[in-house]
């Protein structure tokens, strides 16, 4: 099957670029100072009532959310045999929380959608992975995956968290085994959310290849700094206590680079992060593209208070 092209799904960017991206307050002060995010899990509590976080673009990415399963389910939803109970209890706990805190919005909750993961999913705006114990290790086993960041859910199905993450430079000999330690002490009544964060070249929520997108010539999408796009990762996770499997519900946000030119001091945090990072991880995250240096560049302008014309 010809992998599902990510330019055919856009988001309407002048929505984006109006809205007041709050969440960037949000970004781990700790992770992005060290400019080793790779050695700490950046996690902290959370009340329930912040499990999920419902904002403006509620409507139009729930329904590009509905519109990706419907064209291209294999590549956003996969469930295996075994994860039955886990998203069934998943399910269960989102419609909960639905009806405890945001009772409103039950109307996107379809009851005609028959698996209990999907029919969650197409309802929040976050993505919803289901990580399972066996034989020692945590290993993903169902998920609706509609807005990746740079990978593919086939991939990963099926594969123990640290094969799920060996792509990322230093998870293994830095945070793998503080991970499966995480999930194992995890109690049913404790949230935890982290974030990460990111910088990319094109305002797109489904990418599941960090070379998807391309121009006209086949080349790829160049980084602009008056085009670039923060990309942020709000990610929670919680234990389901009946099946004790992890819900891993990851919530993608993003905001034009522009939008850090009233915040001098989240842009040196961010510069004073990038700059730390190694070589692999650069690598990892477009670094060949040579959008570090572009937007190294502009931050260090709005640090200098001397922003550029976007």
């Amino acid at each position: 099957m010809a992998p599902v092209d990510p330019s055919a799904y856009p988001i309407d960017t002048e929505r984006y670029r109006a809205a007041d991206p709050r969440w960037l307050d949000e970004l781990d002060q700790l992770a992005v100072h060290s400019g080793l995010p790779h050695q700490r899990m950046g996690t902290r509590a959370i009340d329930e009532a912040d499990w999920f976080r419902i904002d403006e673009h509620r409507t139009a990415e729930l329904a590009l959310r509905r519109r990706l399963l419907n064209d291209a389910a294999d590549e956003v939803f996969l469930a295996l045999d075994g994860s039955e109970a886990a998203c069934a209890e998943a399910a269960d706990t989102v419609h909960r929380w639905l009806l405890t805190y945001r009772p409103d919005l039950l109307g996107d909750w379809d009851p005609a959608v028959t698996h209990p993961l999907q029919r969650a999913g197409l309802a929040m705006q976050d993505d919803l992975c289901i990580m399972q114990p066996q034989d020692g290790a945590w290993v993903l086993t169902a998920a609706l995956l509609c807005f990746p960041t740079y990978w593919r859910l086939a991939d990963k199905a099926g594969l123990a968290q640290e094969a799920v993450h060996g792509p990322v430079p230093h998870f293994a000999e830095d945070l793998a085994v503080k991970v499966n330690r995480f999930f194992d002490r995890l109690g049913p009544e404790r949230i935890v959310t982290r974030r990460n964060w990111g910088f990319s070249a094109h305002p797109l929520l489904f990418v599941p290849d960090l070379d998807a997108v391309h121009t006209a010539e086949g080349d790829p999408a160049p980084y602009r700094s008056d085009l670039v796009w923060l990309r942020s990762e709000r990610q929670t996770l919680r234990k389901l206590p009946r099946s004790g499997a992890v819900l891993f519900a990851i919530r993608v946000q993003l905001a034009p680079a522009t939008a850090l030119l009233g915040r001098p001091d989240l842009a040196a945090r961010l510069l004073d992060a990038m700059q730390g990072w190694s070589p692999e991880l650069v690598e990892s995250r477009g670094g060949r593209h040579g959008w570090v240096a572009e937007v190294s560049a502009f931050l260090r302008t709005i640090v200098a208070g001397r922003p550029r014309p976007g």
